[in-house]
């Protein structure tokens, strides 16, 4: 699960393999190693870690799937969708309504 979530993120991200390695210290091999859903290799504690430094906003999404709008706290689709909304209301959803 955590996984797809950092699957997830870096495909939402549109970040390159090389800007990944230069970010975050770890190879672009490992990190399309990674990315390869073929491969039944797990997510190691440094890769959770440095997707973290990198997108702190999606921490709490990428170990539990929650989200907390309230505190900062979102999904890359949460995003994509509220990226959308014309006017963002605390209780109203993109279309206006509760």
């Amino acid at each position: 699960m955590i996984k797809d979530r950092v699957i997830t993120i870096l495909k939402s991200s549109g970040i390159r393999l090389p800007e990944l390695e230069e970010r975050t210290g770890i190879s672009r091999y490992t990190w399309n190693n990674l990315k390869n859903t073929a491969r039944k290799r797990e997510v190691k504690a440094e890769e959770i870690e440095a997707i973290v430094k990198l997108f702190p906003q999606y921490a709490l999404w990428l170990v539990s799937g929650e989200v907390a709008p309230e505190a900062g706290q979102t999904s890359p689709e949460y995003d994509q969708v509220n990226s959308n909304c014309p006017i963002k209301t605390r209780d109203s959803d993109c279309n206006g309504s509760s």
